[in-house]
Formats: C-alpha cells, sequence, structure tokens
C-alpha cells in the first residue's frame, strides 16, 4: 500500500519526533513524506531513510502569490494521484489543499488533528479558518485525533460524526527517550540542580502560561518556605514580560530560562518535578516524556491530553488551570514526602510504555487497514 504524508513543520517539536516514530515502525507500507515548507530546524528529518520531498508552498492567506505555487500543487497533485491513501498531519491550510485534491482523484484522506482545533483557530483570530475549517472537516474520510478531548472538540464543533474520528496516541520512541536522558548536561547549568527543581518545557506563549509556574515559585517561597528552582526550556515572544514577571518577585537567583534545548532529556530526568501549566494542550507530549524518564509529572487539568495521560491523576498530580496557589500545593505536596514521589515515579515509569512507538503503530495499522 502506498501513502502519501503530507504536513508543514518547523523541525523541532513533538509533532515532527512523533511522526518521525510512526513512519519508522510503518515497514510494511510504500511511503512518501511531503513537506509543503522547508523545516527551519531539519534535525528530525535529515536522517530520514525514505522518500522525502520538499517544497514551499506559502500558507499566508493574506499574502499568497498563487501563480508562484503552481509548481507545488502540481506535484502534490501528482504525489496524490499516485497514493493509494493520502495523510495530512497537519492541521488546517495543509489539510485544505490535500482534501481538495483528494477529491479531485477520488482518493480518501486521513487527517490528523493534534491539538485544540476550536481553540487554536480561536488564539489565532483568523476568519478564513474560522469558515473553512467548519465546512472541510466534515467533510474528509476520516480523522485521527491525539486525545479523546480532541475528538470530543472535532465532534462538538465541527459536526463530524464519532464513526468518522479514532483516537490514537501520538506514538513515542521510548528507549530513545530514556538514552538521551542519560547524556550530560551543559556545566553551566549544573548548579541549577543543587536545589529541588521543578522543570516546565515549551514555547514561551500565553498557551503554556509560565507566568502561572512563575508565581507558584514564589508561592512556594512565601508560604512553604520551600528552597526550590524553576527551569524553563523554550523560547518565545514573552521572554521579555516573563523576565519583567521574574524580576518583580526577586526571582533572579531562583528561576532560570536559558531557551531553547535540542535535548531536553537530561534535564527532566535531573529534576524533582515535571511540570505543565497550560491553559490548554492536544495531547502534551512532555508530560508521556517524563513518565518514561521517572519523573514525577504535575499538570493543570485542562482540555485536552494530560488528564488523559494522567488518567485524572492516577499517574500524576492535576490542578485547575489558571491556579498558581494549586500548583504550589502540589510541588510541596511532592518535594515533601518521598514516597509519594517515589510512587508517582514507579507508575509513571509503566505508564509510558502505553504510548511506545510498537504500541501505537500497531493501532495505526489497524485504522490503514479498515480505511
Amino acid at each position: 500500500m502506498k501513502l502519501l504524508i503530507v504536513g508543514r513543520f518547523k523541525g523541532m517539536g513533538g509533532s515532527e519526533r512523533s511522526l518521525i516514530s510512526l513512519i519508522q515502525e510503518l515497514k510494511d507500507y510504500e511511503i512518501t513524506l511531503m513537506l509543503l515548507k522547508p523545516p527551519k530546524n531539519n534535525v528530525f528529518f535529515h536522517n530520514y531513510a525514505g522518500k522525502l520531498i520538499i517544497s514551499n508552498l506559502s500558507i499566508n492567506w493574506d499574502k499568497i502569490q498563487f501563480i508562484h505555487q503552481i509548481k507545488t500543487v502540481l506535484q502534490l497533485n501528482n504525489e496524490i494521484s499516485k497514493a493509494d491513501i493520502i495523510i495530512s498531519v497537519s492541521e488546517l491550510t495543509p489539510t485544505y489543499i490535500s482534501w481538495f485534491l483528494s477529491r479531485w482523484h477520488r482518493k480518501k484522506l486521513l487527517a490528523h488533528v493534534q491539538c485544540n482545533l476550536n481553540q487554536w483557530i480561536q488564539d489565532s483570530n483568523h476568519w478564513f479558518h474560522h469558515l473553512l475549517s467548519r465546512w472541510i472537516y466534515p467533510q474528509i474520510y476520516h480523522i485521527r485525533c491525539a486525545s479523546q478531548g480532541v475528538a470530543e472538540v472535532i465532534t462538538q464543533y465541527y459536526k463530524v460524526p464519532a464513526e468518522n474520528l479514532s483516537v490514537i496516541y501520538p506514538a513515542f520512541e521510548l528507549d530513545k527517550i530514556i538514552q538521551a536522558g542519560k547524556l550530560p548536561i551543559e556545566e553551566r547549568y549544573h548548579h541549577i540542580f543543587e536545589k529541588p527543581t521543578i522543570v516546565t518545557v515549551g514555547r514561551l506563549t500565553h498557551q503554556k502560561r509560565f507566568d502561572i509556574a512563575i508565581e507558584a515559585i514564589f508561592h512556594l517561597r512565601k508560604s512553604y518556605g520551600i528552597d526550590a528552582n524553576l527551569l524553563i526550556l523554550g523560547e518565545g515572544k514573552l521572554r521579555p514580560q516573563l523576565e519583567q514577571q521574574v524580576q518583580d518577585l526577586e526571582l533572579t537567583k531562583h528561576i532560570f530560562m536559558p531557551g531553547f534545548v535540542e535535548n531536553p532529556y537530561p534535564y527532566i530526568t535531573k529534576s524533582q518535578i515535571l511540570l505543565l501549566s497550560s491553559d490548554h494542550e492536544g495531547f502534551g507530549r512532555v508530560v508521556v516524556e517524563a513518565l518514561a524518564l521517572g519523573c514525577p509529572v504535575i499538570s493543570t487539568d485542562c482540555p485536552s491530553g494530560p488528564s488523559t495521560i494522567l488518567e485524572k491523576g492516577k499517574y500524576g498530580l492535576l490542578t485547575p488551570p489558571g491556579q498558581a496557589r494549586e500548583i504550589t500545593d502540589a510541588i510541596a505536596q511532592i518535594l515533601t514526602n518521598p514516597k509519594l514521589a517515589q510512587q508517582l515515579r514507579e507508575a509513571g515509569l509503566q505508564r509510558a510504555k502505553d504510548f511506545s512507538a510498537q504500541t501505537v503503530a500497531q493501532e495505526y495499522k489497524a485504522l490503514l487497514t479498515q480505511i
């Protein structure tokens, strides 16, 4: 069976890791991977051994010069004509284009949705996506959702029948994550781990609510007298505001923001807690990574993935979104209770196995057979 996988990536995130992990398990299929835009960081694709096509299709609909995109569209059209199943692994515009050309060739399209699509469109405030997504997504042959929460959003806001949806988790190469977690960290960061450390990972955007994480550390010191550090791994447009907040709360000696780190796993391994403070997530990939590395997890009970991963608190602590003091209490609970911390570490290691690339690939193969 010939599969054409169409996507658009930045080249350094969880979606890229998950896709490559899944593709490596689909050895029985003839796969062509077509990227509609050159990745800014090709770290996840330069070792890809299969057929790889990198094009440059603009998806900024306010500026798109259609005449300059004809070559890419024709190339995509040609690849779709040769494939048995088309898989769009990036939401919105790549899916729109894949859907249109798939219908032209009467081919079946499997679209991935890995985020809270409705919330994402609202945050972008783009009327075009608001209208077009509600027209196209109900007509897609089948949609693979990263979590049950994502599926519920697709059903509620896009009126997609439940029989046209499947929930299949992102794939994780657990062995590679564990091995990467054993690598040394940069020497200049060793001093951070001389104190109990809470680590949090992600782009510095409002969705991730790192301001809440910073506030939680302030209350941890003030209310509990616990001297701990917060390590924020990531880069983004909110860095100036977050740095100002750290200064205003006089936490410059306790909160560290080294920026994007290509391999965050050693930092998670050495930390006492992984914190996810988001307002919403499609899945919450870093939660599974932390479980696999034996790091206890605290996450907001946000839509859509963390509660599913942690099974409503069985494998980690859940707190209400936007509540810094609730996060503070959860941090203190783990740092002052070694028995609880050890229980969470052991349970998390077992839970992580449910997200292995081998397990996910079996479910994905079954879905492809049904399609």
